[in-house]
């Protein structure tokens, strides 16, 4: 047994280390979606390939780093060296979506292999059929350059013909070699920071303390898995795009394990929304860490309980050539959604009830474009903005208002003024949009909304996609359902004689409107031309007629709830003329309304976890 003081620093200070080594990335790196929007992942792992320390970035890279490191032990099983590192973007090797690569390296103390460090982040493009995301694919070929684990440093030194192999085939070279080389340097600084402690405290202890800080986390995951009530709980979603595509899920309950079964999902599909089971398995993860085991050490001990489990060739664990590039915000996140809502169900009957959440949307809206600014110089951003979504309510407060998806702990909205110095792009506004978290004695989460045009060029190219038309997360426990999300255009509209008067809105912009399709393929995008990003807002929790009257005069003075919804949603009358509780009046139209049952408990299982919105 290590004396618990060394475990204590050594622990302490891997978590550090993980910290550091992200940083590095951070001061290294050009794309936008790395230095702004911290869209990465760090791990480190024993000797045999064991997390010890779990993404302290990003969750979710923290499980499909520990894929793809397994894969690389697979590959070059007998040919790892000290000064070697690896390269992968596969799915179906463990990356979240092929945009997401990884670099993996074992780090060797006296010639024994005593670590592994490992660094994802997302790239800005592989050079597939459109630039980012291949929207467009109808097959695994058309989504870009896909990588199987190669040697990119031999005895530290760079291969730079894997280099050029890569920047060869992706559209922005001098922002993603960076990128690359950041990521490198990474693990350059977590192996120098892991050879001291290996110098202060010998590798055996160092691998005593790697057991232990394992064994510790899976000893503590299944004291809270024992707090669950024993049982099955059933959930469905949906993904909607060119269709509706069904995805269910079953959280099987048992005093050792949790097992998430995805049995009763669609079929593949054709188009990019299908997901790699490594996906899957990392965005169950996601949630299990924020959400059930936020305050245990993330590591291969807290995860091992943990069992995910999807029919081959489904949406979620779908098999070569059917294409996937849209995995990490599209299925991915209906993965999330749905362990969201089954553990959450479980949480409620259970000490830990505090824990439970209302749904969180799903739909996703990408913003692309390409083309030349006024000077001729060729640009292509592939990240103009970010989700502004509404996150589901939980048992004890109002859901997070302009949120990332659920489990999304360090990433931020890419921010306006970076964008507009780097692209020929104007924000003309980002407001709240309001009565968009669904009612509830805890609200969902309120989204934003976001007008934007071309400034300083005539015309781009418009590479534009989103899902989640028509499904609206759903409350929980009598909440009600969040507002979905929209992407239209206006063509031809009034916008350069408005700009000299100011930033103008939505409504005051002039000219044909359109609700654009899941997956227009790529158009002009006239300087005239404006387009509006609505996002979605967050399920309730529990009956609209019991929320605190104050809170919801509150919702409405900041702009969060209209006077009208606050009357038809909470039954709450407010006084116009001096923004007041007209307390008779809300008396009477609770008490009407909970006569009539309108504020009583719904369901709480799984026919309506998501809500498909009539919007005809």
């Amino acid at each position: 047994m290590v004396d618990p003081i060394i475990l204590e620093i050594v622990n302490n200070r891997l978590q550090q280390i993980g910290l550091q080594a992200g940083y590095t990335l951070l001061n290294t790196a050009a794309s936008p979606i790395v230095v702004h929007s911290k869209d990465l992942g760090f791990n480190i792992s024993d000797h045999l390939g064991q997390c010890v320390v779990y993404s302290m970035w990003m969750p979710r890279h923290g499980t499909n780093l520990s894929y793809m490191l397994r894969a690389c032990k697979k590959v070059f099983q007998g040919r790892i060296h000290p000064g070697d590192m690896f390269i992968t973007n596969s799915p179906h090797a463990g990356a979240l979506h092929n945009q997401d690569i990884a670099i993996i390296s074992p780090i060797f103390y006296e010639d024994e292999l005593v670590a592994w460090t490992g660094c994802a982040t997302h790239h800005l493009d592989v050079g597939a059929m459109n630039p980012g995301r291949a929207f467009m694919a109808t097959d695994f070929f058309q989504e870009g350059i896909i990588i199987p684990p190669l040697k990119i440093m031999e005895g530290y030194e760079l291969k730079e013909e894997v280099l050029d192999l890569f920047l060869e085939n992706v559209r922005i070279p001098h922002l993603q070699g960076l990128d690359l080389k950041g990521q490198i340097a990474s693990n350059n600084v977590a192996r120098e920071k892991i050879l001291e402690l290996m110098q202060r405290y010998g590798a055996a202890t160092m691998k005593d303390c790697y057991k232990e800080i394992i064994d510790f986390s899976e000893e503590k995951a299944l004291e809270r898995i024992r707090v669950l009530p024993p049982g099955e709980y059933v959930a469905t979603d949906y993904i909607s795009c060119d269709g509706i595509y069904r995805v269910k899920c079953t959280l099987r309950v048992k005093e050792d394990s949790l097992t998430f079964d995805f049995a009763g999902t669609d079929a593949e599909a054709n188009i990019f929304i299908n997901s790699a089971l490594p996906c899957t398995v990392a965005n169950v993860h996601n949630i299990v860490v924020c959400l059930l085991t936020p305050d245990i050490p993330t590591n291969e001990g807290c995860l091992r309980p943990i069992n995910v489990v999807a029919p081959e060739r489904s949406i979620l664990n779908c098999k070569p050539p059917a294409p996937c590039s849209g995995s990490s915000v599209i299925s991915g996140w209906t993965a999330m959604s749905l362990a969201v809502r089954t553990l959450s169900l479980a949480l409620a009957g259970s000490k830990q009830s505090w824990r439970a959440n209302a749904s969180w949307p799903t739909g996703h809206t990408g913003l692309m474009m390409g083309g030349k600014d006024k000077k001729g110089k060729i640009f292509y951003s592939s990240s103009l903005t970010g989700q502004v979504m509404g996150g589901g309510a939980r048992a004890n407060k109002d859901g997070l208002n302009f949120a990332s998806a659920p489990g999304s702990t360090t990433t931020s909205r890419l921010n306006a003024e970076e964008v507009e110095a780097r692209y020929p792009f104007l924000t003309l506004c980002t407001k709240t949009t309001p009565d968009s978290g669904g009612a509830g004695k805890y609200r969902g989460g309120v989204s934003a909304e976001a007008a934007f045009k071309l400034h300083g060029t005539e015309a781009a190219e418009g590479i534009f996609f989103w899902t989640g038309r028509g499904v609206a997360a759903n409350g929980i426990f009598g909440g009600q359902p969040g507002s979905t999300g929209v992407l239209a255009i206006k063509k031809d509209t009034n916008i350069m004689g408005l700009l000299p008067r100011g930033l103008p809105s939505w409504e005051e912009i002039s000219g044909k409107e359109e609700i654009l399709a899941g997956r227009p393929a790529p158009f002009p995008w006239h300087e005239t031309d404006v387009v509006l990003m609505t996002n979605a807002g967050g399920g309730g929790y529990g009956d609209p007629l019991d929320r605190d009257p104050e809170l919801v005069l509150k919702d409405v003075m900041e702009g969060y709830v209209s006077r009208e919804r606050a009357a038809t949603d909470y039954g709450v009358a407010i006084d116009p003329g001096r923004g007041t509780i007209d307390e008779q009046a809300t008396e009477e139209l609770r008490a009407e309304r909970r006569k009539a049952g309108e504020g009583t408990p719904r369901q709480t299982d799984d026919s309506k976890a998501a809500v498909l919105v009539d919007e005809a």
